[in-house]
């Protein structure tokens, strides 16, 4: 499983948080894909939104939320 795999099937169309995500993974597979640390976990998500692959928004607390994005949204190809 690629790291991009087993991020993607974990969003869904709705704004979840960094930390939210990071539990639904699992430590085992954050463990095989080498993503325990915090830091290496949040920027994989951030190199996604950055590709389009996912949305990134700020949530009223100041975290950070994730989803699949809305199909007008996504690039074509």
């Amino acid at each position: 499983m690629s790291r991009t795999s087993a991020l993607m099937a974990v969003l869904t169309d709705e704004p979840t948080t960094t930390s939210e995500l990071y539990d639904r993974v699992g430590y085992p597979t954050l463990a095989q894909l080498g993503l325990i640390p915090y830091d290496a976990f949040r920027a994989e998500l951030a190199a996604l939104a950055a590709l389009g692959t996912v949305d990134s928004d700020t949530a009223p607390d100041g975290s950070t939320t994730w989803r699949r994005p809305t199909p007008s949204a996504r690039p074509a190809g």
